[in-house]
């Protein structure tokens, strides 16, 4: 029987019978795993803690077949201060499901685990605006994915002084004012912005710009470390948004239901 002793993160959790649970956990080096935990469910169970969605740990874990099973776990935080506010409770529930579905088995998959952590904390603490905190997360848990925008310098003239952006939310590339016309197709209609346009593309300030190559680009542990005026919020979060929904090609249940709360 294999046996692992890790750190993880709870990101989702099922019932199975009265009970037990079967948990898929974020660990350091070995990536998602998933965890029969047994009698998990009943208070009197000493890894009912550990075995809490969002819940950090460190766990010693033995594999037998496809699953591995709870030998031992020592809880590491259980961010409280999140399962205490329903808004926060949504909102960390989309960063698992975001989070559950970019990881793999078997990788290692430390800096999105560490990105996990960072998010959880900030959230809990109020660290930044909910919506801010997303955003963020939403563009760097992208480029953690492997999804990261192409934001130095415009596609087609490599000129990296832009005023004003055409962001290509599919392909990740931005044009400058001047080049802008190569996105214009006289027979095409985009949701995003206007008719005219053969895909997404979203007109983004040098200020969003900035805050956007700050979050691809910075050091794990400070992507939420920057401001922007109120007055360019709302873009930057939009932006976030659907670049991230475009690269996973997939909306979120516990996202919409983030957004009817808010």
């Amino acid at each position: 029987m294999t046996e692992i002793k890790k750190n993880g993160l709870v990101i989702q959790e099922k019932d199975i019978g009265e009970n037990d649970k079967l948990l898929t956990i974020l660990t350091e080096r070995y990536g998602k795993v998933f965890v029969v935990a047994k009698g998990a469910k009943s208070v009197r169970n000493r890894h009912m803690a550990s075995c809490q969605l969002f819940s950090y740990a460190t766990f010693g874990l033995r594999k037998r077949g496809n699953y591995y099973y709870i030998v031992d776990s020592d809880l590491i935080e259980s961010y409280y201060d999140i399962r205490t506010d329903i808004i926060k409770l949504a909102l960390a529930s989309f960063v698992c499901d975001v989070i559950n579905d970019v990881v793999q088995e078997g990788n290692n998959e430390d800096a999105i685990l560490k990105l996990a952590l960072n998010t959880f904390y900030a959230i809990a603490k109020n660290l930044k605006p909910l919506e801010f905190i997303r955003a963020a997360f939403e563009l760097r848990i992208a480029t953690e994915s492997g999804f990261a925008p192409n934001l130095d310098s415009c596609f087609q003239c490599d000129s990296n002084e832009i005023k004003l952006s055409y962001f290509d939310i599919v392909d990740g590339i931005i044009y400058c004012e001047k080049c802008k016309n190569i996105l214009f197709y006289a027979s095409a209609e985009n949701e995003f912005l206007e008719r005219g346009l053969t895909k997404p593309i979203a007109i983004i300030s040098d200020s969003v710009l900035a805050a956007m190559r700050y979050v691809v680009g910075c050091r794990p542990e400070r992507f939420l470390s920057f401001n922007l005026q109120d007055i360019e919020l709302h873009s930057f979060y939009d932006v976030c948004e659907k670049f991230l929904l475009n690269q996973l090609e997939r909306g979120f249940y516990s996202l919409d239901f983030y957004k009817s709360l808010i």
